[in-house]
């Protein structure tokens, strides 16, 4: 086949396993709006995601963009044995008919998914596909990939998002889309990696401050060197129980191995150096609630408070309620707002209509193990059916009968039947709950949140609490990790070599 006119098969398949939340992750999480076929795939995200951006680089080149399959899911338990093979089964099906017929395959993955019966499913995918389709595969992960070996022998094509928050989705497809037209017209991609013995909260990784933006400049410094194509500093989900977890370096050159290895070992080292820098800080719950007891402004915009442990785009279950009872015992001066995973509370709002008095046992639900209920007493003010468009991820959302009751005079839970993402808003939008006009804003991410609410609030403090996406990774009961690994050993000795 010729490159002058290349064509590229697409497909897609997203996931971010939490291996500390309890139970398991079922097909039905995936046959969302992303479960999408031909062009759908391209649209899916709404022009968001990094398929936009490797579709807009093709067809830029003049290549030829033939869309497959797609499937996605948010964040949650480990994924059901038997989901991923089906889900293989779809996509490796969608590529098939191909074979022979294009000139290479686009991939967007994220890199954390985690299944019963394959704990390194992306690099089960990649190896898969290069092995069906017998032409380059490039794919893109997220920050956060859980980076392995057998990712790094399937396909040297790959590129990792820049930016946490993740603010880089379009612009990382288009990365991994350069590099597969580079090899089409000629390069010799190679790539390099170290793996570096640290996982680390996402709250510490924030690339806009250091000690992360230190690192991720001098990445940005190596694009533009002779013989670079690209390179990526993966900082790993930390709540994964699997082998090879840690942070990775990866760097790609143009034939030139022993450069590709040695940018990576200097970004290996650079991120090593900062290993305790990036340990997260967390503000007791108390100590935050102490900050924001001063007269609302609504001009300087809301207290923000980060409860990350029971971050649900981590995989956390939402039901965690430290802060909720914390705020429910405070003197609030202005209006308080907290979203809550509980699908039994929920309906019974439902059910007893608006304007009902009720009082409830809201929270614990789910993560048992972390989370105890907590005794609510409340009017219902709110009641939707739980749909609306999230903006980060992009993605139609549907979390179930949702319900906001007020405790009196300041306090508003939203009650939702399944977990909600809090990266963005939109579900305060959603139940008329604007975060702007509020004084204290509880967002259930672990550092993510940033994007959206950082422009918006008076201060973000990130709150400490149990949940499965505790900051404190020693704490959590980790048996699949391969050892040493920091902060598990804490008096660990390394260097890349």
């Amino acid at each position: 086949m010729t490159c002058a006119a290349p064509r590229i098969a697409i497909a897609g398949l997203m996931f971010e396993a939490n291996t500390f939340a309890p139970g398991v992750t079922g097909i039905e999480a995936f046959q969302s709006s992303t479960y999408a076929e031909g062009d759908a795939v391209l649209t899916a995200g709404g022009g968001l995601d990094s398929i936009a951006g490797a579709a807009a680089t093709a067809w830029a080149a003049g290549a030829e963009v033939v869309p497959t399959t797609s499937a996605g899911g948010m964040s949650g338990p480990t994924v059901a044995a038997g989901v991923y093979p089906r889900l293989r089964e779809r996509l490796l099906a969608g590529l098939a008919p191909l074979r022979g017929q294009v000139d290479g395959v686009y991939l967007q993955l994220h890199g954390a998914m985690v299944a019963e019966d394959e704990p390194d499913v992306e690099g089960d995918l990649l190896a898969a596909v290069g092995e069906l389709m017998a032409v380059p595969v490039a794919a893109s992960f997220d920050l956060h990939c859980h980076f392995t070996a057998r990712m790094g022998a399937a396909t040297p094509l790959i590129a990792g998002y820049h930016t946490l928050p993740h603010v880089d989705m379009v612009s990382t497809g288009e990365r991994a889309m350069k590099l597969l037209l580079a090899q089409l017209r000629g390069a010799r991609p190679v790539i390099a990696w170290r793996k570096i013995p640290m996982i680390t909260p996402a709250e510490g990784q924030d690339t806009n401050h250091p000690p992360v933006n230190e690192i991720m400049a001098r990445l940005a410094g190596m694009l533009d060197e002779p013989g670079v194509l690209d390179a990526s500093l993966f900082m790993a989900q930390p709540w994964l129980d699997v082998p090879e977890l840690s942070w990775a370096a990866v760097v790609v050159t143009d034939g030139r191995p022993e450069l590709a290895q040695e940018r990576a070992d200097e970004l290996a080292r650079m991120a090593w150096e900062r290993r305790t820098r990036v340990i997260a800080a967390k503000v007791p719950i108390a100590d935050a609630i102490a900050t924001a007891a001063v007269r609302p402004d609504p001009s300087r915009g809301p207290f923000v408070f980060g409860d990350g442990a029971d971050s649900v785009s981590a995989g956390a279950t939402g039901d965690g309620v430290e802060v909720l009872a914390a705020l429910a015992r405070a003197q609030l001066t202005g209006r308080a707002q907290v979203i809550v995973t509980d699908a039994a509370a929920a309906r019974r709002c439902a059910t007893a209509g608006l304007g009902a008095r009720v009082t409830l046992r809201v929270g614990g639900s789910l993560a048992t193990a972390f989370h105890s209920p907590v005794e609510i007493t409340g009017e219902v003010v709110t009641l939707s059916e739980g749909r609306y468009q999230s903006k980060y991820p992009p993605a139609p959302v549907d979390v179930g009968a949702t319900a906001v009751v007020r405790v009196g005079r300041h306090l508003h839970v939203v009650i939702t039947e399944r977990p909600s993402s809090q990266l963005d808003y939109q579900l305060y939008l959603r139940v008329g709950l604007d975060p702007r006009d509020a004084h204290i804003v509880v967002t259930k991410s672990a550092g993510g949140y940033r994007a959206f609410f950082e422009p918006i609030a008076r201060d973000c403090l990130d709150v400490e609490t149990r949940g499965p996406a505790d900051s404190r990774l020693a704490t959590l009961p980790f048996t699949r990790v391969d050892r040493p690994l920091y902060p598990l050993d804490a008096d660990l000795e390394w260097s890349p070599s």
